[in-house]
C-alpha cells in the first residue's frame, strides 16, 4: 500500500515540474519578440560607437534653434552650428538660453546633447 506523504511528494513534483515548463515556455515566447527590439538596439549602440571613434565635447550657450541646426556659442566665444538628427542622444529639448554639452563628430554631428554641468 502506499503511504500518503507518498502521494503527496509526487504529486508536488508534477505540479513543481509542470510550474517550470510554463515558465520556460513564457521565457521563450518573450525571447522571441524581443529579438526584433534587441537587433534594433544593436544597430543603434553599433551607430553610435562608430560615430564616436573622432568625438569632441564643446559647451556653450544655444543661441537658436533651425530645425536640425543647433546653433551653440562656445565657451571661447566661436559660434558653432551643430547638425542634430534621431540618432542624437538628448537629455530633454534644449532651448534658446540653455547651457549645453554636446559630443559631436568631425562633421559636426551631435552624438549627444545634455545640459552642462
Amino acid at each position: 500500500m502506499v503511504s500518503m506523504s507518498t502521494v503527496v511528494n509526487v504529486s508536488a513534483c508534477g505540479f513543481l515540474l509542470c510550474l517550470g515548463l510554463s515558465i520556460a515556455a513564457q521565457a521563450e515566447g518573450m525571447k522571441a519578440g524581443q529579438s526584433g527590439e534587441n537587433d534594433a538596439l544593436a544597430d543603434q549602440i553599433e551607430r553610435t560607437f562608430s560615430q564616436m571613434q573622432e568625438v569632441h565635447i564643446i559647451q556653450g550657450d544655444v543661441l537658436r534653434i533651425d530645425g536640425t541646426n543647433y546653433f551653440i556659442k562656445g565657451l571661447d566665444g566661436k559660434e558653432v552650428n551643430l547638425k542634430v538628427d534621431n540618432t542624437t542622444v538628448k537629455a530633454g529639448n534644449p532651448k534658446a538660453g540653455d547651457r549645453i554639452e554636446a559630443k559631436i563628430n568631425e562633421q559636426n554631428h551631435a552624438v549627444s546633447i545634455l545640459p552642462a554641468p
